[in-house]
């Protein structure tokens, strides 16, 4: 078995010379750490320990028992406090609730009645979820009509809702490196949580002049509770996600001939306040390193982000633990509100930080430790395999370096490095909640994964991939090991124009 890596030349993998320069670096690190032993300032520790699997399994469980976590929700509050709570204990300082302002999404009731014109008597209802971002409160009787058949003006558009799926031999060509063991990628698909409109489901409805949505979502599972678009922009007409069996249904209805059906919606959007959790180590430079994730999720969300929040965590645990004088950098940990309500959170924070931002060598968010699952008879069925892994990273050599070091020690197979834009193809930024930083100047090395159910209510604590959660720590932490001795300036500086 060989490693597969990227045909790029000037992306050509030097494994063996970052191997050499970590094995240095330990020895270098070790010698400072016994120099250093004697320090007035930090008495002699035991090493540093991660949080055991269990534990940060336990923390995902304890937060996704709160419920839904969307912004404004009691699970959310919780949440917050609960995080500040857990800095205040390992012991970092300034830890404090920024405040968000965040348009929040609050569906209370969606129901969808159909009929052939034929027979108005023989009425059929049918399960739905409200699209989030669109109609607030609605009561409409409206004639049916398929969007793909062409005129919806004043009629309710029928949309089939088709997920991404991306060979991984697609995949290898917007990453600069990869780690495929095995060869795997050469025949794998990955079924993406979004269409090819990504947000824009409604768009095309919207610009067709049709006066209400129907979402028929055609996945691997029987669902309706897909939230998306979540970016808080407010769409003019209401929609329903329904599952494709109810979108059976309906088109059977529709079948028969000219058929009707009545939308009946009614959500808030309110206006609330919620809070970017921040805290800080610091470390024998000022120049810093920020570890991040986002603490909303649009359901109860074990893996969109309570896996994020453990993986933060675990950071903070791990650095608390190194004494002050022996910490490579200062380190900022933030878990940023609002994700799925058009990510406030993260432009609030990139606001209110400039000037620490221009001190920063490296913004490292860390979301989705993601389990590989499979559609069988409509039922979502996790499997034993993570799903694959991107780590976009700032063209820096010294940061890709340092990422694909890590990731070979530590056997994070399915993983893309992937340059910070380009992807999707078009985009000035990842689809992060890090992105922000990049827009702002800042190196980032960003982890995500992508699952189909990411957006679902599906997706619950057997998603999580745990056997992950460990490897990515400890991949974390040998990361911010090799940019030891690296100034903010100097990352900076192996930067392209461009990103600059």
């Amino acid at each position: 078995m060989g490693l597969n890596f990227s045909v790029r030349v000037r992306r050509a993998l030097r494994v063996s010379a970052p191997r050499l320069l970590g094995a240095l670096g330990l020895i270098v690190v070790g010698a400072v750490n016994s120099a250093c032993s004697g320090d007035d300032e930090d008495p002699p520790r035991k090493p540093p320990e991660f949080p055991a699997t269990n534990d940060m399994m336990n923390w995902i469980q304890l937060i996704t028992e709160q419920g839904i976590r969307r912004a404004g929700y009691p699970a959310n509050q919780w949440t917050e406090n609960w995080t500040a709570q857990q800095f205040r204990k390992l012991g970092l300082k300034d830890v404090a609730l920024e405040p968000v302002q965040a348009v929040t999404w609050m569906p209370s009731s969606c129901a969808l009645e159909v009929w052939s014109d034929v027979a108005p008597a023989e009425t059929t209802n049918l399960p739905c979820f409200h699209v989030p971002y669109t109609t607030l409160s609605a009561d409409v009787v409206l004639p049916l009509a398929e969007l793909a058949d062409g005129d919806v003006t004043g009629k309710a558009a029928v949309v089939t809702a088709t997920f991404l799926t991306l060979p991984q031999t697609a995949m290898i060509t917007f990453s600069n490196r990869h780690y495929d063991p095995t060869g795997e990628f050469q025949t794998m698909n990955q079924t993406l949580p979004f269409t090819p409109k990504i947000m824009n489901v409604l768009e095309p409805s919207i610009e067709a002049g049709a006066s209400a949505f129907i979402g028929v979502l055609d996945v691997p599972w029987e669902t309706h509770d897909y939230f998306v678009p979540y970016d808080a922009h407010m769409r003019p007409i209401p929609g329903v996600w329904i599952s494709k069996s109810v979108g059976a249904q309906l088109r059977a209805v529709m079948a028969r001939g000219a058929a009707s059906v009545r939308v009946k919606v009614d959500s808030t959007a309110p206006t609330v306040e919620t809070y970017n959790i921040v805290g800080t180590l610091p470390g024998a430079t000022t120049d810093s390193v920020i570890f991040g994730s986002h603490h909303d999720g649009p359901w109860a969300s074990a893996v969109e982000d309570a896996s994020g929040i453990a993986l933060v965590l675990a950071q903070a645990k791990y650095w608390s633990e190194v004494p002050r004088a022996k910490r490579p950098f200062t380190f900022k940990f933030v878990l940023q509100a609002a994700h799925v309500a058009g990510y406030p959170g993260a432009a609030r924070y990139v606001e209110d930080h400039q000037a620490e931002l221009a001190q920063t060598i490296v913004e490292i968010h860390l979301e989705h430790v993601a389990r590989l699952c499979e559609g069988r008879d409509g039922v979502l069925v996790p499997t034993d395999e993570p799903e694959v892994r991107w780590w976009f990273t700032s063209e820096s050599k010294s940061l890709e370096d340092a990422v694909e070091h890590a990731i070979i020690e530590q056997g994070l197979e399915r993983s893309l490095i992937i340059g910070p834009n380009g992807f999707p193809p078009g985009t000035e930024a990842p689809p992060t909640d890090g992105s922000r930083f990049h827009l702002a100047g800042v190196p980032i090395m960003n982890f995500l994964t992508a699952p189909m159910y990411l957006f679902d209510s599906q997706d619950t604590i057997d998603k999580v991939h745990e056997p992950s959660l460990l490897p990515i720590s400890r991949a974390v932490v040998s990361m911010v090991e090799q940019l030891r001795g690296h100034t903010a300036a100097s990352i900076r500086a192996e930067l392209p124009p461009a990103a600059e």
